[in-house]
């Protein structure tokens, strides 16, 4: 279960983005997303998981599908995991909160990139832009792969 202080302070009304919850985490614990099921990143992306559906609320197919397609069901496992960590680990409940309380602006130290050459880009893509841009990719993705399934069938 949810405690209130996990309710997001957004200000605008808009939703933390996944990409800054992964990037908080990442640097914090390590890499979180990745191929395979090695026991730091899958517990890392467990805690990213946690942190975008209970601070950031995005829906559990949504975050599945930023964490390299993953099922909703690993998704909710992931989260009642977590949970069950924060209940009877105080060492984790002191992460979560710490890392609440930096997504939030309550911490004074920004998130750093893990380094230079991955930021070199443009500085961040509004929230809107990046999900059309995602939009865009997934219905390409579907696109490609349904005639690809039509090509394999004929």
């Amino acid at each position: 279960m949810a405690t209130p202080s996990f309710v997001p302070v957004v200000a605008s009304g808009r939703r933390m983005p996944l990409s800054q919850i992964d990037a908080a985490v990442s640097a914090r614990l390590g890499p979180t997303r990745g191929l395979g099921n090695s026991q730091p990143a899958c517990f890392n992306r467990q805690v990213a998981m946690y942190l975008g559906s209970r601070l950031g609320r995005w829906s559990t197919t949504v975050i599945g599908r930023f964490y390299n397609g993953r099922d909703h069901s690993t998704v909710c496992y992931a989260i009642q995991r977590i949970e069950s960590l924060r209940e009877s680990d105080p060492d984790v409940d002191a992460l979560l909160s710490d890392l609440k309380r930096q997504l939030s602006g309550e911490d004074e130290s920004p998130i750093a990139p893990a380094s230079q050459e991955e930021f070199s880009g443009p500085k961040a893509l509004r929230e809107d832009d990046l999900e059309r841009l995602a939009a865009l990719v997934a219905s390409r993705v579907c696109a490609h792969l349904r005639k690809k399934s039509s090509e394999t069938s004929d």
